[in-house]
């Protein structure tokens, strides 16, 4: 090999290595957040929580239709009383299991807030995996709730 194309290789190699570091610094939350509820994480502020104007018990009936539906997901507990579902996710990556739980809170005049939090069972980082978990719950929700959707 010539003293030439051993300086492309490491350039092409340094450059490779900076171009991850860079992309790994930009996404860093992927590798330091691993908790994530809606309008509460400083590191997602696109996910918000939704606001419909429906009963709390229709908008559990869509929620767990919603979490049926979507593939990985195993409704865990519904609690009626306190308006919550607990439900679990096989991630795409890893196959680790992740912790989603929705709350249904009434706002008055007919409104409820839903706050969906979830969390990894393990490690620090998620690669994005439950901002994600969020996000389709989220879109199939509305999908079920478009006629009440308020926000």
């Amino acid at each position: 090999m010539s003293k030439n194309f051993k300086r492309f290789v490491l350039a092409a190699i340094l450059a490779a290595a900076a171009g991850a570091g860079c992309w790994a610094w930009i996404n860093r939350r992927w590798f330091l957040v691993n908790d994530i509820t809606t309008g509460e994480s400083a590191d997602y502020p696109e996910l918000r929580s939704r606001v419909y104007y429906a009963e709390p018990g229709t908008a559990l009936a869509a929620a767990q239709q919603a979490m049926r539906s979507l593939p990985h997901w195993r409704v865990i507990h519904i609690d009626d009383e306190n308006d919550t579902i607990d439900a679990e996710v096989e991630t795409t990556i890893g196959k680790f299991l992740d912790d989603v739980t929705l709350y249904v809170q009434p706002q008055g005049i007919g409104q409820i807030r839903v706050v969906i939090r979830s969390r990894s069972r393990q490690g620090r980082g998620d690669l994005g995996q439950n901002a994600q978990h969020i996000r389709n719950l989220q879109n199939a929700m509305d999908a079920r709730l478009a006629t009440y959707t308020a926000i």
